[in-house]
């Protein structure tokens, strides 16, 4: 059964989507976005994280203010 389904989009999303409509190819777009997003992701075991605090990279830390949005 199709339904339609209407959204708000900024202008750089509209004009990248418009040909994938015009198209019809942005249906399996979104089947496969929704399909890797909503794969439940397995929860790391601890004992395979211990130790490796060390290994993050610190190198981009900044203040919350400084990032961009």
């Amino acid at each position: 059964m199709l339904h339609e389904l209407t959204i708000t989009v900024d202008d750089t999303v509209y004009k990248t989507l418009k040909p994938m409509i015009e198209q019809q190819t942005i249906g399996p777009l979104l089947y496969d976005f929704i399909q890797s997003r909503t794969k439940e992701q397995p929860i790391p075991n601890i004992t395979l994280l211990r130790g490796t605090l060390h290994q993050i990279d610190t190198s981009d830390i900044r203040e919350e203010d400084d990032r961009f949005l």
